[in-house]
């Protein structure tokens, strides 16, 4: 896990995806980050959910590829990512 920490660091990463690895520290989520599926690379991979937090709108084809791959792809905007999101992260 040291490992994807690492990947978390400025300028590879945005603020809301370092808060939301140290949220899934905190209530000890295991996690991967910045993970090639399908070709795409996406935010953060928790079981087989392949999340994106971004403040754009996602492409359509890179989450038909993500769900063609057997992942679920979600995505949050980046201020969705506050100290509130716990309570959603535990049931993951």
């Amino acid at each position: 896990m040291r490992h994807q920490h690492l990947k978390l660091r400025k300028p590879h990463s945005t603020k809301a995806e370092r808060r939301f690895a140290e949220l899934c520290k905190d209530l000890h989520i295991p996690f991967k980050t910045k993970v090639n599926i399908a070709g795409h690379e996406v935010d953060f991979l928790i079981k087989r959910l392949a999340l994106e937090i971004n403040g754009h709108p996602q492409s359509v084809q890179k989450n038909k590829d993500i769900l063609a791959a057997g992942y679920t792809p979600f995505h949050l905007q980046n201020n969705q990512v506050t100290p509130s999101l716990k309570e959603w992260i535990r049931k993951l």
